[in-house]
């Protein structure tokens, strides 16, 4: 026993300054003074205070996140506590080291300490402690992917907490539950428990709010109670006032009466002395009005001055008031300036987001069959869309960034500078295994760690984004796709096929040395490919304000998928804003749809042609347009009639000897370009026709495969499609 105990001392010795070396200068000297008092405790025989200052070192640690030192203190506590038989403070010490083995991420350890402290609590029949060693628990569970148990050690949580009357345990209890739920894909408790949190947290803040209004409202009422107050204090002194002159003015009377009656007696006993008793008398009265007027005077004077003093005190009053109010107005005006700076900056800072984001007339002539659904929550958006081409190969993707409105537009910017530089490094050292869909995911994922520095601490932002990315090639007739969290939807033969993303971010993550999964699939002609953020079915709405769900969002893409790809757009968003109804809209939305085109064979492509034997009717009217059509033909020696009109163009395909194939613009004066390739085709049903327009895609392609023609060519022309395009008839 001495041995070990010599040991322990000699490790403690020795690898003290070791502990010493993690904490700064500050930090350095507390543990010096707590280790002191440690020390001294011991030799005073103390366990409590020796218990007590192994504590704040281990907190100390704990504060430092040096966790094992922090344990080591806490376990030493630990044993003077368990010896002294603190209950307690072995309760809380056995929940402190289980939450430190947490935050290693050791929750099987954790999950001991945790049911220690919790017996502990039930032996004592705390409900707080019960409640906390509850919550701990559930946490650790949750952590370890054991959900089942942790919603039931969160139902019995959710038990005390209603037992304490707690609306801030209740609504932890029903966060969590919705966490959990919402992992083990159960949608029905997942939103029953959400829409309890949310209703107890509304209310939460309502009540502060409600506190708020009250302080101000009997501040208000104090001030307009005290003016009140000094008005009748004012009203009081001034009929105070005219009572006294009355009284003063009764008083008056009654003494000339008496006087006069006086003066009537003495006349009628004195006759003789009647002279000198009326000059005395005249005397005794004029002193006697003189000293009333002074009285009264300096009565009036001095009742005119309490009234000065009071108006002057009421004055101030008004003024403090009304400056008062002038200030909150000054206050008001500058919050309403300051909000509409900050409004400006950020509709600026919209227009720099929108001016990153492909233009559409590029999506156009890439991805003529397509549609863009776009609605971001606030003036910016965390969701984004993004397109490149390579090699003839279209690569696209719906993003949707951590968070929304300004936080998320400052990801996705930093999202689409990466795609952008990633994709250049590809074309540019021409690496022939990089342009896959999961490698682009892979280095983007790279980009976003090293850019925000991120390590996987448990403290530390979590910011990545959700991403589905696809790239088509339409010569091979494949498609990849590459998902993180965003699945994507493609219909094939009338039916809709699901293939799910990864279930991480691109971003930090515990598997984030993982690759993402790369998903190849053979194509056809007019399959449909819908890649999206989850804005549009987490949007909560309908007459049970839920959540639209994924379910029915693949419902309406399957009852529409056959309508012209406009109108596809139209029915979803009118859809959501019928759902959506007077609520807010809670995400960013961003739905993409892609009609596939597939070329029908590979062709070889061409350094020169020569079609010298071969000739062209080009049915034109603008003139920019078919001097371009005339040069770009110019090196095949190809021979080339024109007609600015439909008429002339069947004028001239009836006079002609031969035409090997026939270039229609759809929009041309007396007869357009559909009713010309009907009139042709009636004359000779062979001659290839290929139709070229700039008009709305859904409608002019389906319209010329109607009318006979035999191929569509999108403007503005791509050469090298183009000539490719029609050696494919000629040959």
């Amino acid at each position: 026993m001495i041995k070990k105990t010599l040991l322990i001392l000699f490790l403690f010795i020795v690898f003290e300054p070791v502990f010493a070396q993690n904490l700064d200068s500050v930090a350095l000297n507390t543990f010096k003074e707590y280790e002191s008092a440690v020390e001294k405790y011991k030799q005073n025989d103390n366990p409590i205070q020796q218990a007590n200052f192994l504590n704040k070192i281990g907190y100390l640690f704990w504060e430092n996140e040096i966790y094992s030192d922090a344990i080591a203190y806490f376990s030493k506590s630990l044993e003077i506590n368990i010896k002294i038989n603190n209950k307690n403070a072995v309760k809380e010490l056995n929940y402190n080291i289980g939450l430190i083995n947490s935050d290693q991420e050791k929750y099987q350890l954790a999950l001991v300490r945790f049911e220690k402290g919790l017996k502990i609590s039930k032996q004592l029949n705390q409900k707080e402690g019960i409640y906390s060693g509850l919550i701990n628990k559930a946490s650790a569970l949750k952590n370890l992917g054991q959900n089942v148990e942790a919603v039931a050690v969160l139902l019995n949580a959710l038990e005390y907490a209603q037992e304490l009357n707690s609306l801030k345990l209740i609504r932890t209890c029903y966060g969590m539950l919705s966490e959990n739920y919402e992992i083990l894909d159960d949608s029905e408790n997942t939103m029953k428990y959400f829409e309890l949190f949310a209703s107890v947290d509304k209310h939460l803040k309502s009540e502060q709010i409600k506190d708020i209004e009250k302080r101000s409202k009997e501040s208000i009422q104090s001030a307009q109670s005290d003016k009140i107050k000094s008005q009748q204090a004012l009203s009081e002194k001034s009929d105070e006032l005219n009572e006294t002159k009355q009284t003063l003015k009764e008083t008056e009377e009654i003494t000339k009466q008496q006087q006069l009656q006086l003066d009537l007696k003495e006349l009628a006993i004195r006759e003789k002395e009647v002279q000198l008793k009326n000059e005395k008398l005249i005397r005794y009265g004029v002193s006697i009005i003189f000293i009333a007027i002074l009285l009264i005077t300096i009565l009036v004077y001095r009742q005119y001055k309490q009234n000065k003093r009071k108006n002057k005190q009421l004055a101030e009053q008004n003024f403090q008031i009304n400056h008062h109010k002038e200030e909150l107005e000054a206050q008001r005006d500058l919050a309403h300036k300051q909000k509409n700076a900050i409004t400006d900056s950020i509709r600026y800072a919209q227009r720099i987001q929108s001016a990153l984001l492909p233009p559409e007339s590029y999506i156009k002539r890439n991805l003529p069959g397509h549609f863009i659904l776009y609605k971001p929550r606030d003036i910016v958006s965390g969701d984004f869309y993004w397109m490149m081409t390579k090699d003839d190969k279209i690569i696209v993707a719906a993003a949707d960034c951590t968070g929304h409105g300004v936080p998320g537009a400052f990801m996705s910017m930093l999202g689409i500078a990466f795609l952008n530089e990633i994709l250049t490094k590809i074309i540019e050292n021409k690496h022939v295994y990089s342009l896959q869909a999961n490698e682009i995911l892979n280095q983007l994922r790279t980009y976003i760690i090293e850019s925000l520095h991120q390590t996987g601490e448990q403290n530390e932002s979590k910011d990545g984004i959700d991403m589905a990315l696809c790239i088509i090639d339409p010569e091979n007739h494949k498609l990849q796709y590459a998902g993180a969290h965003n699945p994507l939807y493609i219909i094939q033969n009338n039916e809709l096929k699901i293939i799910k993303g990864d279930r991480m971010p691109v971003g930090i993550h515990k598997h984030a040395n993982v690759s993402f999964t790369n998903h190849e699939i053979d194509i056809n002609e007019d399959d449909l490919v819908y890649i999206f953020s989850d804005g549009y079915y987490d949007q909560i709405g309908g007459p049970q304000k839920r959540k639209y769900m994924s379910k029915n969002f693949q419902k309406l893409i399957l009852d529409n998928y056959n309508r012209p790809l406009s109108k596809q757009k139209e029915i979803l968003n009118n859809t959501i804003e019928e759902w959506k109804g007077e609520g807010f809209q809670l995400d960013d939305i961003l739905v993409i749809g892609i009609k596939l085109e597939v070329q029908k064979k590979k062709q070889k492509e061409k350094e020169e042609y020569n079609w010298e034997d071969k000739v062209i009717l080009i049915a034109e009217d603008t003139e920019m347009n078919y001097i371009f059509l005339v040069e770009a033909l110019k090196p095949t020696k190809v021979k080339i009639l024109r007609a600015k009109d439909g008429e002339e163009a069947v004028s001239v395909f009836n006079e002609a000897e031969k035409v090997d194939l026939i270039l229609m613009d759809i929009n041309m004066p007396k007869l357009d370009g559909f009713e010309t390739t009907q009139q042709i085709k009636q004359i000779n049903p062979k001659v290839p026709i290929i139709a070229q327009t700039a008009l709305n895609i859904d409608d002019a392609k389906d319209r010329a495969k109607e009318v006979g023609c035999d191929d569509f060519i999108l403007k503005p022309i791509r050469l090298k499609y183009f000539l490719t395009k029609i050696d494919s008839f000629f040959n």
